[in-house]
């Protein structure tokens, strides 16, 4: 996936990686964040450890601000498409967990931002999509939980490797119900 790729240079600048979310973190965030409507005013800081994120110059903020918007664009084209994201990573098997848990959490963060700024009502198919998704996301996001109701649950739901496999296609269902259907997501 190019724009993953992009995100992976932009990060490779310690500027980036020192003051951005995490890699994962933010691609998550952006994939949710395409499924709405929401102003990019309102969720671009929330990609910044501090929200008054300065840049040293302005070649980088372009930089970050034209990879970001390419990110976005590509995740709102495979929900108008209705074709599967791609959940890239670029993790060695090592670290893989933590990559596809920050991910979900991303994607959830992403999730409270939008059902905290929209005002519509979601039709019947969207809310199920979305809570099906909210709960695999949550079982990748919590992969090291001590809680036991929450394990309980999990234990009921696919495993997570076919959740991964899941997901692409779940997520774009739900992200083209969103754009293209008559929903508020």
């Amino acid at each position: 996936m190019k724009n993953y790729q992009d995100l992976q240079t932009l990060y490779s600048l310690p500027e980036i990686s020192e003051n951005c979310v995490a890699i994962d973190v933010a691609f998550g965030f952006i994939c949710a964040i395409a499924s709405s409507e929401v102003e990019i005013e309102n969720w671009m800081p929330m990609l910044f450890l501090d929200e008054n994120c300065n840049f040293s110059n302005e070649q980088v903020a372009g930089d970050f601000a034209q990879v970001i918007l390419a990110t976005h664009q590509q995740a709102m084209q495979c929900f108008q498409e209705q074709t599967p994201l791609i959940l890239a990573t670029d993790s060695s098997e090592a670290s893989k967990d933590l990559a596809i848990s920050n991910f979900a959490n991303g994607y959830l963060q992403a999730e409270i931002l939008i059902d905290n700024m929209q005002t519509g009502a979601k039709s019947a198919i969207a809310n199920d999509l979305q809570q099906t998704c909210l709960l695999l996301l949550d079982k990748l996001a919590s992969y090291e939980t001590d809680d036991v109701q929450k394990l309980a649950v999990f234990k009921q739901l696919p495993s997570e490797s076919e959740i991964i496999g899941l997901l692409p296609v779940l997520l774009s269902r739900y992200g083209h119900q969103c754009l293209v259907g008559k929903s508020s997501c």
